[in-house]
Parts: C-alpha cells; sequence; structure tokens
C-alpha cells in the first residue's frame, strides 16, 4: 500500500553520537518540517543504516531506498554527514565520496552499464560483437561530465574480434575513479543499483546533512544522481543532542545556576554569539515572586554540551521540563515525553561560518535553530 503524500522513510547514517542523537531525535518526535509548510513530513519509520556497528556506503543507501520504495513510500529523508560538495559518504569500496566531483561521472555511466547489460544478453555471437563494436565507437573519445572516455585508434577496431576483446577495451578507456570506473565491480554494483532507484521516480528526497544547500552545483549532482524530481537540503549545518535535566526546589539555587551559565537572561539581553537560550514560557523572570515559580530554561552551547535546568515545587517534577519540550522540540506531541532525557535537533546558522561565508541573514543572527523558530524554513532550500 502506498504510503500518503508527505509520509516519509527515514534513513539515518548513525555514526558516532551525533547521528545516534539524530536516531533517537526522529524516532522520539516523528515530525520534520520542510521548506514549505505543504512539505512537511510526517516521519513513519526510521531505519538505522549502521546498525550492528555496519560500515555505510551509498551502496547501502541506494538499496535502503528501493526497500523504501517497495514499502510503498515515494518520498524519503536521509540523515547523514555532509559538506557543500555532497554527502560524506564512500560511494562504496574504493570509490570515493558522494559528492559533485564524481556523481556527475557516476550519472553518466549509468546508461552505459544498462547497454553493458542489454549487450550481454545477446545470445547470438555476430550480433553481440557488433553491438560492442557500435558501442565503443559511439563512446571513444568522448568527454562526459568531470572526464572523458579513453580515446581508441581506428586500426584497434580492426582487431576486435572477440566480445572478450570488446569488453577489455571498453573497461580500459572508462573515466576513471581511481582506477578505470567500469572495472571497479563496485561501481557496477552502485550503478545497477541506481538505475533500479531511478527507476521508481521518487517524488523527493529531503536531506538533513550539513551545508549541502549552499552548492547547487552539489545538490544539482546528487538529485540527478538519484533521479528524484525535487531534492531538498539545508544551507547549514545541523545537530543534534541529547540533554540531561537537572530540576531544583530551592529558587535560590536556582538562581545563582542562571547567573553562572545564563546571565544575559536575567538581565534581558539578546544571547551571545554561538549561544541560544529557549525558555518554557513568559514567567521565566518572574524571579521576585514568594513562592518558588516553575520555570525551566534549556541552553545550547555547541553540539554535545547542552543543559537544562528547571524550577519546581519539589524534586523530580518535570511540569516545566514538558513545558519546554512540547513548545519548542515535539511541535506535534508525539514522543509521550513525561521526564528524563530528552533529544534536541535542529539548524546552526552561525556554526563554521566566516567573514567571507557569514551566516545567512534570513536567520536574524540566530544560533541553533529548533523547528518551533519562524527562521527555520529559511534555512532549507530545494533544487530545482
Amino acid at each position: 500500500m502506498a504510503a500518503a503524500k508527505n509520509h516519509v522513510r527515514v534513513l539515518v547514517h548513525s555514526t558516532g553520537s551525533t547521528m545516534t542523537w539524530a536516531l533517537n531525535y526522529y524516532k522520539a518526535y516523528k515530525f520534520e518540517l520542510s521548506q514549505k509548510p505543504a512539505d512537511d513530513m510526517i516521519l513513519d519509520d526510521v531505519v538505522d543504516l549502521a546498525a550492528g556497528g555496519k560500515i555505510v556506503t551509498f551502496t547501502d543507501v541506494l538499496q535502503a531506498m528501493l526497500d523504501a520504495s517497495d514499502a510503498g513510500f515515494s518520498e524519503i529523508m536521509i540523515v547523514a554527514h555532509g559538506s557543500p560538495k555532497g554527502l560524506t559518504m564512500h560511494l562504496g569500496p574504493g570509490i570515493g565520496s558522494a559528492d559533485k566531483e564524481r556523481l556527475p561521472i557516476l550519472t553518466a555511466l549509468a546508461p552505459v552499464v544498462t547497454e553493458l547489460d542489454r549487450i550481454r544478453a545477446i545470445t547470438d555471437s555476430n550480433r553481440q560483437l557488433a553491438e560492442w563494436i557500435k558501442l565503443l565507437r559511439s563512446l571513444a573519445g568522448k568527454p562526459i561530465a568531470n572526464a572523458t572516455w579513453g580515446a581508441i585508434a581506428s586500426d584497434e577496431f580492426d582487431g576486435i574480434t572477440s566480445i572478450a576483446a570488446a569488453e577489455r577495451i571498453l573497461f580500459r578507456i572508462s573515466p576513471t575513479l581511481g582506477a578505470p570506473a567500469l572495472q571497479m565491480p563496485a561501481v557496477l554494483t552502485l550503478l545497477r543499483l541506481r538505475n533500479r532507484v531511478v527507476a521508481k521516480k521518487f517524488k523527493r528526497v529531503e536531506i538533513r546533512a550539513c551545508n549541502l544547500g549552499q552548492d547547487s552545483d552539489g545538490m544539482k549532482a546528487l538529485r540527478e544522481f538519484l533521479g528524484v524530481a525535487v531534492l531538498v537540503a539545508p544551507m547549514v549545518k545541523t545537530f543534534y543532542a541529547r540533554v540531561d535535566p537537572e530540576i531544583f526546589v530551592k529558587d535560590s539555587d536556582y538562581k545563582r545556576r542562571l547567573a553562572r551559565n545564563v546571565p544575559w537572561r536575567l538581565k534581558s539581553k539578546p544571547d551571545p554569539l554561538h549561544s541560544r537560550t529557549y525558555i518554557s514560557d513568559d514567567l521565566y523572570l518572574s524571579m521576585t515572586d514568594k513562592d518558588a515559580t516553575p520555570l525551566s530554561v534549556l541552553h545550547l552551547l555547541q553540539p554535545g554540551f547542552q543543559a537544562c535546568w528547571g524550577l519546581g515545587v519539589k524534586a523530580k517534577n518535570y511540569a516545566m521540563i514538558q513545558l519546554l519540550v512540547e513548545n519548542n522540540i515535539d511541535l506535534k506531541k508525539k514522543s509521550g515525553y513525561r521526564s528524563g532525557s530528552f533529544y534536541v535537533g535542529g539548524l546552526d546558522p552561525e556554526a563554521g561560518r566566516t567573514p567571507t561565508n557569514p551566516p545567512p541573514t534570513s536567520a536574524n543572527g540566530k544560533a541553533y535553530l529548533l523547528s518551533s523558530e519562524p527562521e527555520y524554513r529559511q534555512m532549507i532550500v530545494s533544487n530545482p
């Protein structure tokens, strides 16, 4: 049965703590904003590509896309490490990364692999040899994407008297990816899977990988390789984390913690550079009440250094922590969070930026954007 529009399967390359947090983040909240409200995603299923410590390549991603299509999904989301050039992931053993330098070459090679398989299926040997020679003549010396097919001397064609000889020449003249590409079994496996994925005609692939949306060429290379109608990705860094809240009973203890860690909030000042503070409600600055006011604050310094403090009338009272999670993170109230640790994730316009590559102005000077913020969608772009 086909999944309804905007119902997606999420494929997570869960390497390291950051992507392990991402895996748990999407399992908990089961919802993700896109560039446009009409494209917001309901996450029906979250797949851990690296389950059991598996070394993941883009070949595995392609197989997972085929599995998703067989399960009825026409839209998917891929969560992985990335850069403006593409995904920081090997295409397959010995092939290199899934980026804009290699993907256009492979996209151009894909129909040749289809033709190779068609010719090999011809049972009449004379006809098959004629088809091999026709293919070699069409490719010899031809430029493709970021590479060129090798030349074949005219007298060399006269010496092609066997199918094996024709295949050897095809493999020899193929563009190189460290070695002639079509001599590499991993390339042939990758491209056969790629051709099957293209035949599925995915409507959309949404990427959550750092900075991929900064480079339209990188996005185009990935979109054309996958043969999808639309590719969507953030133009800034992604972040994920696990937060372990600390709850105070005494107002004085809580206020001292805030004074040490988020003093700008006590003075009604904006967040400093590379820092964000989220509060649970408008009562945050009511610190002069005689009775302890239940409050909470989540302070994001950088991925891996999160802090969450709450104040309640008694220990282990997570009421305001629940409000913070629901108001800022769990927009669809799907996680069922009640107490203990929780996961946080979003987009960071400031991380890794320089004076020559400043944060997007549409971020309004904010770091660590959660999906509850209006600037979140502005950090996401599509191709085309």
